[in-house]
């Protein structure tokens, strides 16, 4: 499975237009490429996270039927009770739980029906349906070498450093990347989010 994270709305700027313009671009490299791979959109869905832009929640809806229209399934991670309530209303693959120590408790309250997949910042969280992450924009491959085990990268990554040695290296079950436009600015936008240029490297 990959996971593309178009952020909150730091990129977008929850600009409707903006948003319809990365998933066409995405698209249209998936339809060149005739890709293959489960892909999953992702967004992020909070009330409030520090200097971080939420996302309008019709801006979530507007892209979610869009890329459903197209073939793609969408989700998000959240990171409050009320957007797991707002996510929940919408035909999801899986609800996404960040590497945030007030994050993960949301997991506790997704209904047994749903699936979970969690970013984990230690080996001794890493299980089913989980990715290692280190929370650092951006990382390096040491960074997850260091603090992750080998048969646990192989399991999940997400993604925080600036190109694909981690994919190629380890081919996890889950892969985790941010995603941007090359005239992206923001928090989401640093150089640990592939481009679409990137992105035709791997699809």
């Amino acid at each position: 499975m990959f996971i593309l994270d178009f952020g909150s709305g730091n990129t977008c700027q929850n600009d409707w237009m903006y948003v319809k313009r990365m998933i066409d671009e995405f698209y249209k490299i998936f339809r060149e490429k005739k890709c293959k791979k489960e892909i999953v959109l992702k967004w992020q869905l909070f009330i409030h996270s520090e200097n971080n832009i939420p996302l309008n929640r019709k801006i979530f809806e507007t892209a979610f039927f869009y890329a459903w229209g197209i073939g793609f399934q969408t989700t998000a991670s959240v990171f409050d009770e009320s957007s797991l309530t707002y996510l929940l209303d919408f035909d999801i693959p899986f609800v996404k739980i960040a590497n945030q120590e007030k994050s993960q408790k949301i997991k506790g309250w997704v209904p047994d029906d749903y699936k979970v997949i969690k970013s984990v910042g230690k080996p001794e969280d890493v299980g089913l349906n989980s990715m290692c992450c280190v929370s650092k924009y951006p990382a390096t491959v040491e960074d997850y070498e260091k603090t992750f085990f080998k048969t646990d990268l192989k399991k999940g990554i997400s993604d925080h450093t600036i190109d694909w040695t981690l994919y190629h290296k380890y081919q996890p079950k889950i892969y985790e990347c941010h995603y941007a436009l090359d005239d992206s600015t923001g928090l989401d936008a640093g150089p640990f989010a592939r481009r679409p240029s990137q992105l035709r490297e791997v699809l």
